[in-house]
């Protein structure tokens, strides 16, 4: 047989229970937000390092281009003094000059083909990084706008469930009792109480003892032997 007691302090531990989830709710929203505009943070720095990325590269691409440009103005004039070459000696040193220039500038230009595919490649991901980034501020502009539709609805809930508790507490006998639920309730909430289930304490899985049991069920607040949560007949 389930006592009065009993009875009461299961209704207690709902309301216990409805006030844990609705504080985690209203938490929820502004640490969502919290998380949501970290993650905006962290896509607008990744952008910042894309572009840092991409004028570097653009940089080393204008450096390329002006060392080539350089080359060829040197090929220019290797060219035009071996036709003005007077001996087969001259010919030759300027031709194997030729050559070996020619070489760089082709080396050169593989090079700066590469940092024009690296600029194309960097700029592409800076275009999905842009939309990713405009995606998430929308999406915590968005959040922001539910979480603070909600949080009036759930003020009220939160003064609610604290009224109908104050209320539903005044069944605990006053005392040591009480003062114990109080400090477990300050410390884990709902795990103030606990129920009983199959002659175990729910809390902490651990047995009750018969003559415990007979005690609660007549109507007396005891409390677990082992966790100190204030016990209940289901």
């Amino acid at each position: 047989m389930t006592s009065d007691l009993s009875i009461a302090l299961s209704q207690l531990h709902r309301l216990l229970v409805q006030l844990a989830e609705a504080e985690a709710a209203f938490a929820d929203g502004p640490r969502s937000i919290t998380v949501a505009e970290k993650q905006v943070a962290q896509a607008e720095q990744k952008l910042e390092e894309q572009k840092a990325t991409i004028k570097q590269t653009r940089k080393a691409a204008d450096d390329l281009n002006l060392r080539l440009k350089m080359k060829e103005a040197e090929l220019k004039k290797l060219q035009g003094q071996l036709n003005a070459a007077t001996s087969n000696k001259e010919f030759d040193i300027f031709k194997g000059q030729i050559a070996s220039i020619g070489s760089e500038r082709a080396e050169l230009e593989n090079t700066a083909f590469e940092a024009m595919e690296e600029i194309d490649a960097a700029q592409a991901i800076l275009k999905v990084q842009e939309v990713e980034l405009k995606s998430r501020r929308q999406a915590v502009q968005t959040l922001r706008v539910e979480v603070e539709a909600n949080l009036p609805g759930l003020k009220k809930t939160l003064e609610e469930l604290t009224s109908q508790i104050a209320v539903a507490e005044k069944v605990i006998p006053p005392g040591e009792g009480l003062a114990a639920y109080r400090r477990l309730r300050l410390a884990n909430g709902a795990g103030a109480l606990a129920a009983i289930e199959d002659d175990f304490c729910d809390g902490c899985n651990c047995r009750v003892t018969n003559q415990d049991l007979v005690r609660i069920r007549t109507g007396e607040f005891l409390r677990c032997r082992e966790c100190n949560r204030g016990l209940y007949v289901v």
